[in-house]
């Protein structure tokens, strides 16, 4: 039988301590670090007076500290006995276990005083317990943690960093330069450096002396030469692939102790599972290690592979458990298994690696590190230099990752857009495209993650979970996208309106100032469909509350009419946080039903949000309470003032305090064996500088139902209100589809809500980000997302405003959206009538907009029915194209239409790329691009290109200056041939508004060859509109006749475009136009 030691230590440590007896920290200490001592005095007392107290005595000079407190254990002095009143002569079945499996009786134990160093800085337990030293923790500055026992006087050398290099076919040896980050010369004084030993297998290796701890390297053979490789802090393996660099593992140098066996491996047609056994190796990189695994690996569908590992002894582990079911409150269902996509193979007795191929033998995915401690999870994997990455975010950075220099953390949080840093949502999810052909990955898990890419290695680290994996094998971004929402779900199908243009800000005054709104921008030619108020309307920023002087019921009620009469929508803000006030009727509700989360000691949790001069509570989602409560809430509501939909922010959950408002700051420190929500062994890159993980939120052993704490779902706290807000709503109105819009998302949340990007700025970077966001968002199952058009922090300009007006045209979820303050003064208004170039840019670009509403919506329900995206980056759909996969600041707007904003200050110009086909100016059809190409584009301030894709029809209707207006205008088609003169187009047609689609609607496809457009489609929805127009880009010569059903029809032809005007054709039957 194999034991791990240090899992048995932990265990005997934590039973020991809490009977009193271990020595490994003297208990009777009165070393206490001064902000963690508790007071044992009075105002006043003296040394004598509290040491003849039994209390512990040792002035300080951090303010708060006392000087008069108790013992590391919380006693007094009087309360220690010596060793003298011991005794050993215990009856065998009555002792407490206060050592380890395997000790001896050899002093460890010694007082942190009297310890004598065995190691050096950096020596981890294992090896100190190795070397036969002793190892023990301290809180105290300058004591060893690795010391000798009694009587011995061993000292560990530290061990030089090696570095091995596997030789490439065709080169004649290996040579090795070396230099440190001064650019002094550590090994081969000169060029080309010196060989190095030949170890075997294609090996070559050097070890640095003990005192080099970073270097840089690079290998040759006198011809060739590998990139640099650089800050080389630990022993490493590296080859060859391509031109790039990898590091590898298979060398002799991997974390072998980390390593673990296949055992009791099972196979069969639908998969595999196996117990994965540690043995008796030792890996505990930040924490204890998990010594047995349970393995299943499912063969779902042909194109998805399923692979779980969680520990074998699951019920010790608590916190190493799958996602909450009522995350997901839906059956995933599987598929055809009996073509796989893909291969993975494991053989019993061997070392446990993921490597999973296609089915051809090409690699997607191989495994470089694979560890399972209870509070820390690591896989990584190389990166070819070739490969192109998109997702794991939300972050503010640029659509295609870094392959050389990406790290950032996952960990909701309330962080106002800064690049690089973790944001409000979590998405553990990517596409990779190797030479044209994508895969995805899922890890579905909801603890915190630290991703990164450095030096051709991708490394996920959680602090918790299990490994929970999808591989998706695509091929195209698209089929990834397809399979991906198989798993979390297709995102939610939206009303028609909400792809109308939004208003919003924070900062209207009163109900009249946003009347006045309103009328300006019907005053000033510019669409408006839904008007937003934020948080301003509440009294004293209470949710469910209406300000009596500014916001009175009675004026917001015939607001809201007046507003139904025009055809228009309004939606209000909700907070998660409930204001603490016994005489606020949703408290008190609250705390009747017990639906709000508990401290760690049961008690109600107090954390600060907007109500004034209050603390708030915080609604548990997971409560079998809580959708009763929330949708009781809303409805009272909705009552006083019906609202159209629900915007919930500060959902990740946001605090203005650091954990509980009632609390000090000092959390525990990590201890080896100890699980440690607060303080972690590893620290996530949390705020961009390692911030606490209760920062802007909540305590993470706060207690939600069923025994859940933050820090394990704390990335789903939005998500789930998500879930329950959108449940609320229908259990309100089950006929109308529910609108949401949440701040903080998780996989799935797109099946219940949209997205805006957060708390931006109004500046032109943040411009250029909101496209990447926005792309990111498409392949996170959150098709309708948008940004704060104009910015929501600082103030904008005429120019970036009308830009950014311009580009928030053609964002799925539009909406122009400022703040409050900034730099301690009002922002200006930045609606887009303020100035005079900017309304003109509105209006050309919403114009724009509203005419392929049409075409918008069928992306939107396509996003439902078949997990389709309404923007397309050039990645999903020319993987082939390298250029094009780095494309990150132009879309499309579905397939078809192309957009190519000015994102820098002062341009009148812009330089777009246009891959392979035709592309015809929206402005100009005459204006044609054949690509691949690049091209400059005129583009004045009120000027945004638009370009339309050879090959589509697009159906147009208006435009108007709202979408009941515009669906109350004729419909027209816009066909652009492609270069084989062929076209295609789909066009979904239903009452925009009905939860339960029921079969009610058209859809109905057009395509056109050889010089004629069929359309063709099923229609048991009646449209009263009829098609009035068709407009052909890309006949070659003028026809000599055109038919409409083999009836003659009239046109006009000028420079290759063929337009057939004054039909009445119906949208309800299938038709034939033909022209030669």
């Amino acid at each position: 039988m194999k034991f791990n030691r240090a899992i048995l230590i932990a265990k005997f440590a934590a039973l020991s301590s809490a009977a009193g007896l271990i020595k490994r920290d003297d208990q009777c200490s009165c070393t206490v670090e001064p902000l963690a001592r508790k007071d044992c005095g009075y105002i006043g007392i003296n040394e004598s007076a509290c040491v003849s107290n039994g209390c512990c005595w040792d002035p300080s000079n951090v303010d708060g500290a006392p000087w008069c407190f108790y013992t590391a254990s919380g006693g007094k002095t009087t309360e220690c006995k010596s060793s003298e009143s011991y005794s050993c002569e215990v009856d065998e079945s009555s002792r407490t276990d206060c050592g380890y499996y395997g000790i001896n009786e050899s002093e460890c134990v010694t007082d942190e005083k009297s310890r004598v160093d065995c190691g050096y800085i950096g020596v981890t337990k294992r090896q100190c317990e190795a070397a036969g030293c002793c190892w023990a923790e301290s809180e105290t500055d300058g004591i060893p943690w690795c010391f000798n026992e009694v009587g011995k006087d061993i000292h560990i050398e530290k061990e030089g960093i090696t570095v091995r290099f596997q030789k490439p076919y065709g080169w004649s040896t290996v040579n090795l330069w070396a230099w440190d980050d001064e650019d002094n010369n550590v090994y081969g004084e000169v060029w080309p450096g010196k060989t190095i030993s030949d170890i075997g297998d294609g090996w070559y290796s050097y070890t640095f002396p003990s005192d080099v701890s970073s270097v840089n390297v690079l290998f040759n053979d006198g011809n060739n030469q590998t990139k640099d490789i650089t800050n080389i802090k630990s022993s490493s393996c590296f080859k060859l692939v391509g031109d790039n660099v990898m590091k590898t593992d298979d060398c002799g140098l991997g974390p072998s102790g980390c390593s673990y066996t296949i055992t009791d491996l099972k196979t069969s047609e639908s998969g595999m599972t196996a117990v994965l056994d540690l043995e008796d190796r030792i890996c505990e990189k930040y924490d204890i290690d998990i010594p047995k695994l349970d393995f299943q690996a499912k063969f779902e569908t042909n194109d998805r592979l399923h692979i779980h590992i969680q520990p074998t002894d699951i019920e010790d582990y608590p916190h190493n458990v799958d996602v909450p079911e009522d995350a997901y409150p839906f059956e995933i269902e599987d598929g055809p298994n009996d073509d796989l996509q893909y291969s993975y193979e494991l053989v019993d007795g061997e070392t446990f690696k993921i490597n999973i191929n296609r089915k051809d033998g090409t690699p997607v995915f191989e495994s470089m590190s694979f560890i399972f401690e209870r509070q820390y999870l690591e896989i990584s994997k190389n990166v070819d230099s070739n490969s192109a990455i998109y997702g794991f975010g939300e972050v503010f950075g640029p659509y295609k990752r870094n392959s050389e220099n990406t790290s950032h953390a996952l960990w909701n949080a309330d962080n106002a857009d800064p690049v690089g840093q973790n944001l409000y949502g979590s998405h553990p999810f990517y596409i990779e495209i190797i030479d044209g052909k994508a895969y995805g990955f899922y890890l579905k898990n909801s603890h915190g993650m630290q991703f990164s890419i450095q030096d051709g290695l991708m490394t996920i680290q959680a602090i918790g979970g299990n490994f929970d994996m999808y591989f998706f094998m695509g091929p195209s971004m698209e089929d990834i996208t397809k399979q991906y929402f198989q798993v979390i779900g297709a995102p939610a199908l939206l009303p028609y309106w909400s792809l109308g243009w939004h208003q919003c800000r924070y900062g209207y005054r009163n109900i009249d100032e946003v009347r006045e709104v309103v009328a300006n921008y019907k005053k000033n030619n510019i669409p408006l469909d839904t008007m937003w108020i934020d948080i301003d309307y509440m009294e004293n920023n209470k949710d469910f509350t209406y300000d009596a002087k500014n916001f009175p019921v009675s004026e917001m009620k015939k607001f809201v009419n007046e507003l139904k009469s025009n055809h228009q929508y309004y939606i209000n803000m909700i907070d998660p946080a409930i204001a603490k006030d016994d005489n606020y009727a949703p408290f008190s509700r609250g705390m009747e039903k017990d639906i709000f989360i508990k401290d760690k000691n049961g008690e109600l949790f107090l954390g600060e949000v907007w109500p004034v001069n209050l603390n708030t509570a915080f609604p548990d989602w997971h409560h079998p309470n809580i959708v009763e409560y929330w949708t009781n809430e809303i409805k009272l509501f909705k009552d006083l003032a019906m609202t159209d939909g629900n915007w919930i922010d500060m959902n990740e959950a946001a605090s203005f305090c650091n954990g509980a408002c009632n609390s000090g700051s000092d959390d525990p420190k990590f201890k080896m064996g100890e699980f440690n929500p607060r303080n972690p062994p590893f620290a996530i890159n949390n705020f961009g500088y390692e911030a606490p993980l209760k920062t802007k939120t909540l305590d993470m052993d706060v207690q939600y139902y069923g025994g859940l704490i933050d820090y394990d779902i704390h990335n789903m706290y939005g998500h789930m209100e998500s879930i329950v807000s959108y449940e609320a709503l229908l259990n309100i109105d089950p006929i109308k589809r529910p609108f949401l819009l949440s701040r903080s998302t998780f996989p799935g949340t797109g099946r219940y809500a949209a997205h805006w990007l957060g708390d931006n700025h109004s500046w032109w970077k943040d411009m250029y980000y909101s496209i990447t966001g926005m792309l990111s968002f498409q392949l996170f199952g959150i098709p309708m997302v948008g940004s704060d058009t104009c910015g929501f922090q600082a103030n904008a300009d005429e120019e970036l405003c009308a830009r950014w007006m311009a580009l928030g045209a053609f964002n799925p979820f539009g909406r122009n959206h400022n703040g409050l303050e900034w730099d301690n003064a009002r922002i200006r208004s930045q609606e887009p009538y303020i100035w005079p170039k900017t309304a003109e840019a509105s209006r050309r670009a919403l114009a724009i907009r509203y005419k392929i509403l049409p075409y918008m919506y069928t992306y939107l329900v396509r996003t439902h029915t078949h997990s389709e995206m309404i923007l397309y980056s050039f990645a999903a759909l020319w993987p082939n194209d390298a250029t094009a996969l780095g494309i990150d600041k132009q879309f499309l707007v579905g397939k078809g239409i192309l957009i190519t904003p000015v994102i820098e200050q002062g341009k009148t110009s812009v330089e777009g790329y246009f891959p392979e086909g035709i592309w015809y100016d929206w402005y100009d059809h005459s204006n044609v691009i054949t690509g691949p190409t690049y091209k400059v584009l005129n583009a004045p301030i009120e000027h945004i290109p638009v370009h339309i894709r050879g090959g589509q029809i697009i159906p147009t209707q208006g435009p108007s200056l709202t979408v009941y207006e515009n669906r109350n205008k004729p419909f027209e088609l816009l066909v652009a041939l492609d270069s084989e003169k062929k076209a295609h187009g789909i066009l979904y047609l239903d009452d925009g508004i009905s939860y339960n689609v029921d079969g009610k609607f058209n859809e109905i496809e057009y395509n056109v060859e050889n010089g004629t457009l069929t359309a063709k489609g099923s229609y048991n929805y009646d449209e009263p509109q009829n098609l009035h127009e068709i407009s052909i880009l890309g006949v070659s010569s003028k026809p000599s006749t055109v038919t409409v059903n083999d009836a003659d029809a009239q046109f006009e032809f000028s420079n290759n475009e063929l337009i057939i005007k004054n039909l009445d054709i119906s949208m309800n039957d299938d038709f034939v136009v033909s022209w030669n």
